[in-house]
Formats: C-alpha cells, sequence, structure tokens
C-alpha cells in the first residue's frame, strides 16, 4: 500500500488529497491487518508504559477497534506505527471523543499545563465558518489542546511525523480533516473532504510552522559549528 503525500505547512492546499479515496476504499483484510499491527504496538508501548498512561493505549483502542471509523483507523494506525507519540494522536482526535479530550487533559494536568477555556470562549465570541458560539470555543480549546501537548514532547513528535526539512507526513493532515470533518457533522453542517481541508491545513500551519522553522535553524547552526570545528 502506497503512503500519503507528505505535507509541507508553509505550503497551499494540496497535500494529502490524492491518496484519500485511495485510503478509504482499501481492502478490508488489507485495513483490518494494518490495524491490528496498530493495536499490537499500542499493547507493546502500553506494557511499557506507566500505570497512569494506561488509559491513553486503551481510548486509541477503541478507535482502532470502531467498525463506524475505519477510515479513522486505518490513519491512527498508520501514525502508531512511524511511532508518533499517543498524546498527540488523542489531542487530534480530541475534537470528537470526550475520553480522548480527557486523556489529554490529564496528561497536561500532571504536567502543569492548563488549557485556558475562558479565554477560548472569548476568542469564540464571533462565530466563524458558520459555527456558533461553543462549537467555535471547542474549535480553538482543540487547536490550544494539540499546540500544548507538542510543546511539551515537541522532540519526540517531530521526530516521528517530519519526512524531510519543509515536510510532515500526509497522514496527519489527513486525520486532522476527517475529524474536522466529523465535528462539523456533529453540528448538522455536512462539508465535503475538499472543503474541510484548507481548514485542517490552517490549523496545522499554526502549530508546526515555527516549531520546523526552529529545527531547520538549529540543524543549520550545528552544521555550520561542524564545518567550524573541521577547519
Amino acid at each position: 500500500m502506497d503512503g500519503p503525500e507528505n505535507y509541507g505547512p508553509g505550503e497551499g492546499g494540496e497535500g494529502g488529497t490524492g491518496n484519500v479515496s485511495e485510503g478509504v476504499s482499501e481492502q478490508a483484510r488489507e485495513q483490518f491487518a494494518q490495524a491490528q499491527a496498530a493495536i499490537q504496538q499500542v499493547r507493546r508501548e502500553e506494557r511499557k508504559a506507566k500505570k497512569k498512561d494506561d488509559g491513553v493505549a486503551q481510548v486509541i483502542l477503541q478507535f482502532l477497534t470502531d467498525t463506524q471509523r475505519t477510515h479513522l483507523a486505518t490513519l491512527i494506525a498508520r501514525l502508531v506505527a512511524i511511532d508518533c507519540p499517543s498524546p498527540f494522536i488523542l489531542a487530534i482526535l480530541s475534537l470528537i471523543s470526550e475520553g480522548c479530550r480527557l486523556s489529554v487533559d490529564e496528561f497536561l494536568q500532571e504536567r502543569q499545563r492548563m488549557i485556558d477555556v475562558a479565554s477560548a470562549h472569548t476568542q469564540a465570541m464571533v462565530p466563524q465558518d458558520g459555527l456558533n458560539e461553543e462549537a467555535n470555543a471547542q474549535v480553538i480549546q482543540w487547536i490550544m489542546r494539540m499546540e500544548a501537548v507538542l510543546s511539551l514532547d515537541m522532540h519526540n513528535i517531530l521526530q516521528a511525523i517530519i519526512v524531510d526539512e519543509t515536510n510532515i507526513d500526509g497522514t496527519v493532515l489527513q486525520l486532522a480533516t476527517f475529524v474536522f470533518q466529523e465535528f462539523l457533522k456533529m453540528q448538522g453542517k455536512n462539508a465535503q473532504f475538499e472543503a474541510v481541508q484548507p481548514l485542517a491545513i490552517n490549523v496545522l500551519q499554526s502549530l508546526f510552522e515555527s516549531p520546523m522553522r526552529t529545527r531547520m535553524e538549529m540543524q543549520l547552526q550545528q552544521a555550520q559549528e561542524e564545518m567550524t570545528n573541521d577547519e
């Protein structure tokens, strides 16, 4: 099976769409095998984790075994396969899953990081893209939640999903787009994947442009120092 297209946070909104239909319409046998492999990986992580982290793996397993969300299960399996940290996967899913949201909030609280819900509501006073105030606040909290998780485990998350200096694995964009699409459906809005994807791209740009740029600058500085030392 071909992997998803890579996505550059600083580029336009074309990354990741080419293989979406193909990925979603894969044969059930291949999809089941992929999900099973991801389940085994999560269980291996769970055995290594502390007891307080056991619930994280369990929430992911629920998505992987939900027959109504096989398109999400395929993408989750891909992220697990490349060792994307579980809290970040849960943060992406937290917009449409109360269990994921609670797990991420607990993860953040244990590390003394809190999501400013009041701030999210303040920013959502004027509904955007047809969303009411409450739904708009949930989207803002979702972005803040992903940003908080990224800040706590930036190295491991970027190491897992960065393909090269300017691109991240397209699976992240596909999953974020499907999650946003399902959230809109929960709000009574049936939007096509192609219409939702630019919104997901904007979210990911806000999350990854600065960390990736910082990483690139650090790599350049390191390379320059090594050249100086060689001289």
